[in-house]
């Protein structure tokens, strides 16, 4: 049909409507269906005013996920996943549609638009936990072993950029690094390394025998001093890293001025000693354990069981009382999945036990629905 509505149709169409003319807006919009509407390639989302807001200060989110994963949004901080949602109302595209604050207010105003689609169909987004556990089986592909093996030709794994694993991972940049700080992943040369477990500890053994050496404390590492000695036998980039791991920066004052420090944090270098003892051995007696763990730790630091938290699981029905390592890394990013695995495990959790297991999975709630009872 041509666009042959006047304003006084219009209007006539408002009271058949019984609708109050004093309610309307004096000026009327005439829709029409586009000569050329058809099915075009395009599609509608549903954002937030908080993602309206980022794309407005002219912040961009991409679409992550390969084909076989469903896809999500990410910002720079959060992702979502993105969902296909049919209604029954019909969606029309206007791209001269204007909101009312954009009407004019003279009176008897009549303008024409087209409608380009018409959908049932529109994308929303919800905030989603990033899916990460992939990350680890990438950097697994080449873990740093040491400089004497970068070159040996039976040591060739792929190695991932800060670019490529964006491409690849379904999360956002500032989860994504996050992650990598929680595997303790290096950045060596522009790529993403894994350290091989005993390498780290025979860095950080290391870092505390030079200590002990220059008669320094485990509070008080003066961190430049110690990157730059000379007979290090250990690159600066990895002794860096390993006290970062294992420790917190700190800014302190000495009579030369302010200078950085490293402190080494107790429950760090204790639940690494726990892993180390715990690695590759099945069941260990605990009170064994306990005894070993106490006193392979350096002096003057002590060992708590909260410091096995996600790490290691105490079977307090057997006898005599065992402890097992079980490291919240190796179960499944899925819940489902991760609960099915919690209760091949173990058949009854108490409260207490589970926590470390399923924190990770609840997003921002403040416990996952579990019930103590």
């Amino acid at each position: 049909a041509g666009k042959t509505r006047t304003l006084q149709e219009s209007l006539a169409i408002a009271d058949q409507a019984k609708l109050d003319l004093a309610d309307l807006n004096s000026t009327v919009q005439s829709l029409y269906l586009s000569e050329d509407m058809a099915d075009h390639e395009v599609r509608l989302l549903e954002l937030d005013s908080s993602l309206i807001g980022q794309l407005e200060a002219g912040n961009s989110v991409k679409v992550r996920g390969d084909k076989s994963d469903m896809a999500v949004v990410c910002t720079e901080d959060s992702t979502f996943e993105l969902k296909s949602t049919v209604t029954t109302n019909s969606l029309l595209l206007l791209p001269d549609c204007k909101a009312p604050e954009q009407l004019v207010s003279e009176e008897g105003s009549l303008l024409h638009n087209d409608i380009y689609c018409i959908s049932h169909v529109y994308l929303e987004l919800k905030q989603c936990r990033p899916k990460l556990k992939k990350l680890q089986t990438l950097l697994k592909e080449n873990i740093f072993l040491g400089p004497e093996y970068e070159n040996d030709e039976n040591h060739t794994g792929k190695k991932y950029t800060t670019a490529d694993l964006l491409s690849l991972i379904q999360a956002s940049e500032k989860e994504l690094l996050e992650e990598l700080r929680k595997l303790q992943a290096v950045h060596i040369d522009g790529y993403w390394r894994l350290v091989e477990f005993d390498y780290m500890g025979n860095v950080l053994q290391y870092i505390m025998d030079t200590v002990d050496c220059q008669s320094w404390s485990y509070d008080q590492i003066p961190t430049e001093k110690l990157l730059s000695m000379e007979d290090n036998v250990y690159p600066r980039v990895l002794l860096e890293h390993c006290l970062d791991c294992y420790g917190e920066r700190k800014m302190m004052d000495f009579d030369g001025g302010v200078e950085q420090v490293h402190t080494l944090s107790e429950d760090k270098v204790c639940r690494y000693f726990a892993e180390y003892l715990l690695r590759g051995v099945g069941k260990f007696n605990l009170a064994e354990f306990l005894q070993t763990w106490k006193e392979s730790v350096p002096v003057g630091m002590t060992t708590t069981l909260e410091q096995l938290e996600g790490v290691a699981l105490i079977d307090k029905k057997s006898h005599p009382e065992v402890i097992s390592h079980f490291p919240v890394t190796d179960l499944p990013e899925d819940a489902a999945d991760r609960f099915n695995r919690l209760f091949r495990t173990r058949e009854k959790w108490t409260l207490e036990d589970i926590t470390p297991y399923i924190r990770g999975l609840c997003e921002k709630k403040t416990d996952c629905g579990i019930s103590s009872d």
